[in-house]
């Protein structure tokens, strides 16, 4: 039996704005084990390829302690093509402090986009790379930010070229062509969920989409009731109101700990499972944030499709994302390092249930043709029997503090149409399943300053939701 024919449940877990080298890189270094398997960030100091020059000075990676940033990092499509160098069609890697600067006016001996972190800062992601498989090829499959490239990841296209407070246009929704292949999927979301800016309505007020309070124990469940496909969502930062979470998606300027704690929580859930022995669980990055990452971007075109709001092509991936697989059917310490994007897991999808990763669209395909492999190339044949146990961690997550947050970049304004958008399609159950958006009025009548209160759960009458099948885009 093919490995992949022997996993029954696939966990998808998607963070937030880092690169490999920044959260994954020390691995290769002497002093964290020096693993061989690993491109990362070995002489660094003197190596040339890890140089970034600024006004004729030369920053190279440093490592920094877990904390909170002062703000940001450039990341959109324009500020990626300064950090990414290129020197004709090669992208030398050294403009990462460039862009900083233009960005913020300002330069510091040690560069945000520069630092990195150590094992001691990533404790759990580091016990995931140490038990289980890195991917250490993994790119963002655009030159881009957050919206266009998490619509690569969810649909296999992106007909954005950039993070606007608007819906996401979109088609070859992943949802839709699951449901097509009668696959059972949902959606587990510690506040509002990202999915929600691609403009649906019916989906997240029915039960594909739970809050993440549930996700243990339904895996425990004894019925057929476990999703093949399942989607854990953190607490964005980007959204404008948070309920019962503080964020932890890793979005800078968020330090990295609560995600850390986020990512224990989940991979504590699964294990305990009765369904560990045949699930796969993905954790990677939508998009590297404007952290430096020494490894140039793949070859691989993408037409402008049609519809698109954009009139430039792109010709590369994205910069390198830390991406790791938790499975029974990886070998402990081990790493892949073949060529791969968020269009890998829509081919692992059309593989498992179609016998075929073609299948999932003509856009992934054309990936695929290019050398953008499928997911499922990393799964050994025998299962192992061991479950290694993660570590604890010190970090307390308040349950009751809700904050909204003024609308000050792109994708909280998205946020804010989304919720909109679905308070006016079933206000109620809106409620019942989002209680936080009952505060998006507040925060915009009170002009955008952000409150901290501390509230209840909305206390709306539940109602069985009108669910409607929705056609493929």
């Amino acid at each position: 039996m093919a490995p992949l024919d022997q996993i029954d449940t696939i966990v998808i877990v998607m963070m937030e704005n880092r690169s490999f080298d920044h959260v994954l890189g020390y691995l290769q270094l002497p002093r964290f084990g020096g693993r061989t398997d690993i491109d990362g960030l070995l002489n660094a100091d003197s190596d040339p390829k890890f140089a970034n020059e600024y006004d004729h000075q030369i920053y190279r990676p440093f490592p920094i302690s877990d904390g909170p940033l002062l703000h940001d990092l450039p990341h959109g499509r324009a500020e990626v093509r300064t950090e990414l160098a290129f020197t004709g069609n090669i992208a030398t890697m050294s403009g990462f402090v460039q862009a900083y600067v233009d960005a913020t006016h300002s330069v510091v001996n040690q560069p945000p986009p520069m630092g990195y972190c150590a094992a001691d800062s990533v404790p759990m992601t580091n016990f995931l790379a140490r038990n289980y498989l890195v991917c250490d090829h993994w790119f963002a499959p655009l030159p881009a930010d957050t919206q266009p490239n998490r619509a690569m990841a969810y649909t296999g296209s992106s007909l954005i070229d950039d993070t606007k407070g608007r819906l996401i246009p979109y088609r070859n929704l992943v949802f839709d062509w699951l449901t097509q292949h009668n696959v059972h999927w949902r959606v587990y979301h510690s506040g509002l969920s990202f999915f929600l800016l691609f403009g649906l309505v019916d989906e997240p007020l029915g039960d594909n989409f739970r809050s993440i309070l549930r996700f243990a124990g339904d895996l425990h469940d004894a019925t057929d009731n476990v999703p093949e496909v399942i989607f854990v969502e953190p607490e964005y930062n980007d959204s404008p109101v948070h309920f019962g979470f503080q964020p932890n998606d890793n979005h800078p300027p968020l330090p990295i700990g609560p995600g850390e704690e986020f990512l224990r929580q989940i991979y504590t859930a699964v294990t305990k499972s009765p369904r560990w022995p045949r699930t796969m669980l993905i954790v990677t990055y939508d998009e590297h944030g404007g952290f430096f990452d020494h490894v140039p971007p793949l070859p691989v075109k993408m037409p402008v499709p049609s519809g698109a709001t954009y009139q430039e092509a792109f010709a590369t991936t994205g910069v390198r994302v830390p991406a790791i697989i938790i499975s029974p059917f990886v070998q402990s310490g081990t790493s892949y390092n073949g060529p791969l994007d968020h269009t890998s897991i829509l081919q692992l999808l059309a593989e498992k249930f179609t016998a075929d990763p073609k299948k999932y669209s003509d856009d992934v395909t054309r990936r695929r043709d290019q050398g953008i492999g499928s997911l499922s190339a990393v799964l050994q044949q025998s299962a192992r029997q061991d479950v290694p146990v993660a570590p604890s961690t010190s970090i307390t997550v308040p349950q009751v503090l809700l904050t909204t947050q003024p609308f000050l970049n792109e994708n909280q304004k998205a946020f804010k149409v989304a919720g909109e958008q679905l308070l006016a399609h079933d206000r109620v159950q809106a409620l019942v399943k989002f209680p936080q958006l009952v505060h998006l009025q507040l925060a915009s009548d009170s002009g955008n300053e952000p409150k901290n209160v501390i509230s209840g759960a909305a206390t709306a009458k539940q109602k069985k939701p009108q669910r409607k099948k929705r056609k493929p885009s």
